[in-house]
């Protein structure tokens, strides 16, 4: 079995800013290997731990964890972009919970100017094995401009949306720099960014946050089209605390640390019964879940007619504890 390799290991402490307790590492040539970029940053920070240990957290306070997230990152990073002339690009409707434009509004000069900004609506459809997005068109609505590129997106797995977006608009104009900024992202899903960038000598730096994730090949829930991104899997790189702690979560589980964050944010309810249904197949033991901490209320009887009505399989799995 191939030893796990912790943050500590690949990476060196790169800032520290006192805002959410964050810090970066820089990770360079990691595994020597040149599919993955150069330079790679990740940083860390107590909302990052919050978000990624929080998969019972759901609607608003979700967002806010991500839009206080997308502020760290910038408070990190401010005097390394302030410099160039950046554009931001965000793909909807993923991408719009980790927009750059009020976290970046602390500083001139962008406190008496908008970062421009261009829209991305992207076609998505499932290839034939309904195991990866199929991107087929793309609108945008505002310009490609600018030397640096900013592109915010929460949750990076595949990396297909942002490759497809950069493969076109680089035919209608080459920055110097692209920066990718995730909440919860894949090398994998980087590795696939990369190439297009290498392609056109673009640089590309990412930016995680907290982990390096390995995606699954094949998601925990049956019959969905989702691939997982958890700590637990051997391949993903984090902070021997944060292992620790998401492995005590996740009760030694390879549950995924997000889901499906577009649900997560705007339907907290379905979001929550595909919470619920993961544990169970993972096994998890409901007694050692924190109901408390839950957005929403599973022990009321609204909620949990909702879950009989999905699956009173899965309502069986839970009610004991939920009654007691």
């Amino acid at each position: 079995m191939t030893e796990r390799t912790f943050l500590e290991d690949v990476g060196s402490p790169y800032s520290i800013n006192a805002l959410g307790n964050a810090r970066a590492w820089e990770v360079r040539h990691l595994r020597n290997d040149p599919t993955i970029p150069p330079l790679i940053y990740v940083v860390e920070s107590d909302v990052g731990q919050q978000l990624l240990l929080g998969r019972e957290i759901s609607g608003r306070p979700k967002f806010n964890m991500i839009r206080y997230l997308a502020k760290s990152f910038i408070e990190l990073f401010f005097e390394q972009l302030s410099g160039n002339d950046c554009s931001q690009y965000l793909i909807l409707r993923g991408a719009y919970p980790f927009d750059l434009q009020y976290a970046i509004g602390c500083a001139p000069p962008y406190d008496v100017m908008l970062l421009p900004t261009g829209f991305i609506k992207l076609q998505r459809v499932l290839n034939q094995e309904d195991t990866d997005w199929e991107i087929q068109s793309q609108n945008l609505i505002g310009e490609y401009q600018g030397d640096a590129w900013l592109i915010p997106d929460t949750v990076i797995a595949s990396g297909s949306t942002i490759a497809f977006f950069l493969r076109n608009g680089f035919n209608h104009h080459l920055p110097k720099q692209v920066y990718v900024v995730t909440a919860c992202g894949s090398l994998e899903g980087v590795q696939r960014i990369y190439q297009e960038c290498v392609k056109r000598e673009v640089e590309l730096i990412p930016f995680f946050s907290q982990c390096i994730f390995q995606v699954s090949k094949v998601g925990n829930l049956p019959g969905r089209p989702l691939t997982d991104l958890s700590v637990l899997s051997p391949g993903s790189i984090t902070t021997k605390e944060l292992y620790e702690k998401a492995s005590h979560r996740y009760q030694g589980t390879r549950m995924c640390c997000v889901g499906d964050i577009g649900e997560s944010l705007e339907d907290p309810i379905q979001y929550s019964i595909e919470t619920l249904w993961e544990m169970q197949m993972l096994r998890m033991d409901p007694k050692k879940e924190n109901w408390d901490a839950w957005t929403i209320d599973v022990r009321g009887e609204s909620f949990q007619k909702k879950v009989f009505d999905f699956n009173p399989g899965l309502y069986g799995y839970f009610k004991e504890i939920w009654h007691r």
